[in-house]
């Protein structure tokens, strides 16, 4: 039986390998260059691709894409309704040789709602400001950002450390990614968080918290807000 299984895996390691191998490369020529995308007005943004997203808020809306000149192409960005979309086009089953970091700069006014697939860090060059702000990520890389709101809901589930300043009334976190989230200097007034996933919660909470959380990560308040646990013992 465990001859069995031990060829089983090989085969399927071989596979693996010829498949890899069998994959096209698209490689940067090395030929850096910044293209800016005219948008139109936009309330919520979805990202997906390989690259690194820079937010910040201004009187205009633009997109710039600073990636080689010969990737330039492989990108798609439209809007649709009051929705901006970016994403890679024609990447799947390639693999990407880059020869620098492709960026992407996004200058909002407002933002309802950000959704978050991208392989690569998410960053704000500045403190930002919201009404009320809904996340999605499931981006692999670091989230940073500063940031001012009346309520945010955060549904996380990527690979990567997220880290929030800033302030808001009130906020909302499901988080069932993998790496810690630090929002020790994001203070909210109350803050309900389920911390499900793999790595370690810091958050600042000061009028009140709600906690679910386990053994593979645990919340710590930074605040004064006491803590009600809802966590359930499965027997």
């Amino acid at each position: 039986m465990y001859k069995t299984v031990l060829a089983a895996a090989f085969v399927f390691a071989a596979a693996s390998v010829n498949a890899q191998k069998e994959k096209e490369t698209i490689e940067g020529n090395g030929k850096l260059v910044t293209k800016e995308i005219p948008v139109s007005s936009f309330e919520l943004l979805k990202a997906s691709g390989v690259y690194e997203l820079k937010l910040s808020q201004g009187g205009k809306e633009l997109v710039k894409i600073e990636a080689d000149e010969n990737l330039q192409q492989y990108f798609n960005v439209h809007n649709e309704g009051k929705q901006l979309v970016i994403e890679m086009k024609d990447i799947k089953d390639k693999n990407l040789k880059l020869k620098d970091k492709i960026r992407v700069y996004v200058t909002f006014k407002n933002l309802k709602e950000m959704d978050l697939k991208t392989v690569g860090n998410v960053a704000a060059e500045a403190p930002l400001t919201f009404s009320d702000l809904a996340i999605t990520n499931k981006s692999v890389g670091h989230v940073d950002l500063n940031l001012s709101a009346n309520t945010i809901n955060l549904k996380n589930n990527s690979v990567g450390e997220v880290k929030l300043a800033g302030k808001a009334q009130n906020a909302v976190v499901t988080n069932h990614g993998v790496g810690h989230l630090q929002a020790g200097s994001f203070v909210v007034q109350t803050m309900s968080i389920d911390n499900s996933g793999v790595g370690n919660a810091e958050v600042n909470a000061e009028k009140e918290l709600k906690v679910k959380d386990n053994m593979l990560g645990r919340v710590k308040n930074k605040g004064i807000a006491p803590v009600k646990k809802n966590n359930k013992v499965v027997i």
